[in-house]
């Protein structure tokens, strides 16, 4: 059995990135007709007379998809109890059907708890790109349980 990692098994400046395949014309269709059903999202042809000028991920859709692989890859082998919310979240450009998006997380900060000795705050950015163009910026905070109670 692995070990999990605790709030003092990470260090300021540790990165996590990973790559995350283009979606398909059904997968966004699929998720706007039960999250986000607007039409730039669901219809080719209404899309192509938006802005966008075609049909693109929903802004959720695009965050979650960048999200899972950290949430899998990384959190799930942590003391991690909880996150107070999303501190800031940015859609920078659209994406469209089958680009590939590269995602980097770093780790920006890092602090102890005043409340409770058991526990600090990692706090992560990411950001995302297709064809070196920022399309999406996520910063949030991780609480993480520490080793010994009194770290």
């Amino acid at each position: 059995m692995t070990q999990k990692k605790y709030f003092e098994d990470f260090e300021k400046g540790f990165r996590h990135q990973y790559q995350v395949p283009g979606l398909t014309v059904h997968e966004i269709k699929e998720f706007a007709t039960r999250y986000d059903p607007q039409r730039f999202h669901l219809n080719e042809d209404e899309a192509k007379k938006t802005h966008f000028g075609g049909l693109v991920a929903s802004g959720f859709q695009t965050q979650l998809k960048c999200f899972e692989p950290f949430c899998r890859q990384i959190l799930a082998g942590t003391k991690a109890v909880g996150a107070p919310g999303i501190d800031s979240l940015k859609w920078l450009r659209p994406w469209h059907p089958g680009e590939q998006l590269d995602v980097n997380i770093v780790l920006i900060g890092k602090r102890l708890s005043s409340k409770r000795d058991d526990r600090g705050y990692l706090d992560f950015k990411l950001e995302a790109e297709a064809y070196k163009t920022m399309t999406l910026t996520m910063k949030w905070v991780v609480i993480m349980l520490t080793r010994d109670g009194n770290a």
